[in-house]
Protein backbone atom coordinates (compact mmCIF):
# COMPACT_ATOMS: atom_id res chain seq x y z
CA UNK A 1 0.00 0.00 0.00
CA UNK A 2 2.95 2.23 0.74
CA UNK A 3 4.04 1.69 -2.62
CA UNK A 4 1.29 2.43 -4.38
CA UNK A 5 0.98 5.88 -2.37
CA UNK A 6 4.45 6.43 -3.00
CA UNK A 7 4.12 6.04 -6.64
CA UNK A 8 1.09 7.86 -7.47
CA UNK A 9 2.68 10.51 -5.39
CA UNK A 10 5.70 10.33 -7.59
CA UNK A 11 3.52 10.27 -10.75
CA UNK A 12 1.95 13.29 -9.66
CA UNK A 13 5.30 15.34 -9.28
CA UNK A 14 6.74 14.14 -12.07
CA UNK A 15 3.93 14.90 -14.57
CA UNK A 16 3.97 18.19 -13.19
CA UNK A 17 7.30 18.72 -13.79
CA UNK A 18 7.69 16.86 -17.41
CA UNK A 19 4.90 19.28 -18.17
CA UNK A 20 6.38 22.67 -17.11
CA UNK A 21 9.46 21.87 -18.66
CA UNK A 22 8.10 20.81 -22.01
CA UNK A 23 5.92 24.05 -21.97
CA UNK A 24 9.16 26.17 -21.17
CA UNK A 25 11.82 25.07 -23.35
CA UNK A 26 10.93 25.67 -26.81
CA UNK A 27 10.43 29.02 -26.04
CA UNK A 28 13.70 29.27 -23.65
CA UNK A 29 15.96 27.78 -26.17
CA UNK A 30 14.56 30.18 -29.27
CA UNK A 31 14.98 33.01 -27.51
CA UNK A 32 18.32 31.91 -25.68
CA UNK A 33 17.81 34.67 -22.79
CA UNK A 34 20.38 33.78 -19.98
CA UNK A 35 17.77 33.60 -17.26
CA UNK A 36 15.16 31.81 -19.15
CA UNK A 37 18.16 28.79 -19.84
CA UNK A 38 18.93 29.10 -16.22
CA UNK A 39 15.50 28.40 -15.27
CA UNK A 40 15.05 25.56 -17.64
CA UNK A 41 18.55 23.90 -16.39
CA UNK A 42 16.64 24.51 -13.15
CA UNK A 43 13.17 22.20 -14.32
CA UNK A 44 15.43 19.75 -15.78
CA UNK A 45 17.40 19.12 -12.80
CA UNK A 46 13.99 18.83 -10.38
CA UNK A 47 12.29 16.71 -13.09
CA UNK A 48 16.16 14.47 -13.14
CA UNK A 49 16.46 14.47 -8.86
CA UNK A 50 12.42 13.86 -8.53
CA UNK A 51 12.93 11.06 -11.21
CA UNK A 52 15.76 9.82 -9.41
CA UNK A 53 13.40 8.47 -6.94
CA UNK A 54 11.68 5.86 -9.08
CA UNK A 55 14.66 3.56 -9.62
CA UNK A 56 13.76 1.32 -6.61
CA UNK A 57 10.82 0.69 -8.36
CA UNK A 58 10.88 1.74 -12.16
CA UNK A 59 14.96 0.67 -12.49
CA UNK A 60 15.38 0.26 -16.08
CA UNK A 61 13.26 2.51 -17.51
CA UNK A 62 14.02 5.14 -14.41
CA UNK A 63 17.40 5.20 -16.23
CA UNK A 64 16.73 5.72 -19.81
CA UNK A 65 14.48 8.57 -18.93
CA UNK A 66 17.10 9.96 -16.34
CA UNK A 67 20.01 9.36 -19.52
CA UNK A 68 17.76 11.73 -21.65
CA UNK A 69 17.54 14.72 -18.79
CA UNK A 70 21.15 14.33 -18.40
CA UNK A 71 22.02 14.53 -21.73
CA UNK A 72 19.83 18.18 -21.72
CA UNK A 73 21.21 19.15 -18.80
CA UNK A 74 24.68 18.87 -19.56
CA UNK A 75 23.97 20.99 -22.38
CA UNK A 76 22.29 23.51 -20.40
CA UNK A 77 25.39 22.95 -18.00
CA UNK A 78 27.54 24.18 -21.07
CA UNK A 79 25.38 26.98 -21.40
CA UNK A 80 25.39 28.32 -18.00
CA UNK A 81 29.50 28.03 -17.54
CA UNK A 82 29.98 30.13 -20.90
CA UNK A 83 27.59 32.55 -19.53
CA UNK A 84 29.37 32.72 -16.09
CA UNK A 85 32.76 32.75 -17.80
CA UNK A 86 31.80 35.71 -20.07
CA UNK A 87 30.20 37.67 -17.13
CA UNK A 88 33.32 36.76 -14.76
CA UNK A 89 35.82 38.73 -17.77
CA UNK A 90 33.72 41.61 -17.89
CA UNK A 91 33.83 42.29 -14.49
CA UNK A 92 37.46 41.64 -14.52
CA UNK A 93 37.90 44.11 -17.61
CA UNK A 94 35.44 46.51 -15.90
CA UNK A 95 38.73 46.66 -13.04
CA UNK A 96 41.21 47.50 -15.64
CA UNK A 97 42.60 51.17 -16.36
CA UNK A 98 42.10 52.79 -19.96
CA UNK A 99 45.28 50.77 -21.66
CA UNK A 100 45.93 48.05 -19.73
CA UNK A 101 47.64 45.76 -21.62
CA UNK A 102 45.46 42.58 -19.75
CA UNK A 103 42.27 44.45 -21.20
CA UNK A 104 43.63 42.89 -24.63
CA UNK A 105 43.87 39.12 -23.79
CA UNK A 106 40.40 39.55 -21.41
CA UNK A 107 38.63 40.58 -24.67
CA UNK A 108 39.94 37.36 -26.20
CA UNK A 109 38.55 35.02 -23.18
CA UNK A 110 35.18 37.31 -23.92
CA UNK A 111 35.05 36.64 -27.40
CA UNK A 112 36.09 32.82 -26.72
CA UNK A 113 33.10 32.30 -24.27
CA UNK A 114 30.73 34.19 -26.59
CA UNK A 115 31.97 31.61 -29.35
CA UNK A 116 31.66 28.68 -26.74
CA UNK A 117 27.53 30.01 -25.57
CA UNK A 118 26.63 30.48 -29.69
CA UNK A 119 28.06 26.91 -29.94
CA UNK A 120 26.46 25.23 -26.53
CA UNK A 121 23.18 26.85 -27.71
CA UNK A 122 23.30 25.59 -30.98
CA UNK A 123 23.85 21.95 -29.33
CA UNK A 124 20.83 22.62 -27.18
CA UNK A 125 18.77 23.50 -30.02
CA UNK A 126 19.39 20.73 -31.95
CA UNK A 127 19.03 18.04 -29.53
CA UNK A 128 15.84 19.78 -28.23
CA UNK A 129 14.48 19.65 -32.43
CA UNK A 130 15.95 16.34 -32.91
CA UNK A 131 16.33 15.13 -36.59
CA UNK A 132 13.93 11.83 -37.22
CA UNK A 133 11.89 11.48 -33.49
CA UNK A 134 12.57 14.92 -31.59
CA UNK A 135 13.36 14.52 -27.76
CA UNK A 136 10.49 16.26 -26.53
CA UNK A 137 8.71 13.25 -27.68
CA UNK A 138 11.77 10.63 -26.76
CA UNK A 139 11.56 12.28 -23.27
CA UNK A 140 8.11 12.03 -22.65
CA UNK A 141 7.67 8.21 -23.41
CA UNK A 142 10.93 7.49 -21.37
CA UNK A 143 9.23 9.45 -18.88
CA UNK A 144 5.41 7.43 -19.68
CA UNK A 145 7.51 4.38 -19.47
CA UNK A 146 8.97 4.91 -16.19
CA UNK A 147 5.82 6.40 -14.86
CA UNK A 148 3.77 2.80 -16.26
CA UNK A 149 6.73 0.41 -14.88
CA UNK A 150 5.76 2.11 -10.93
CA UNK A 151 1.52 1.43 -11.63
CA UNK A 152 2.93 -1.89 -12.73
CA UNK A 153 5.12 -2.26 -9.46
CA UNK A 154 1.86 -1.29 -7.35
CA UNK A 155 -0.39 -3.82 -8.85
CA UNK A 156 -1.56 -6.53 -6.02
Amino acid sequence: MKARLFGDALGRIVRKRLRALLDDAEGALRRGRDAELHALRIEVKRLRYTLECAIPLAHDEALVALDFLALLQERLGDLADADTFARTYAELSSHLAPGDERAAGIATLIAAAARERARALDAARALWRGDDATYPERLAASVSATLASLSANDAP
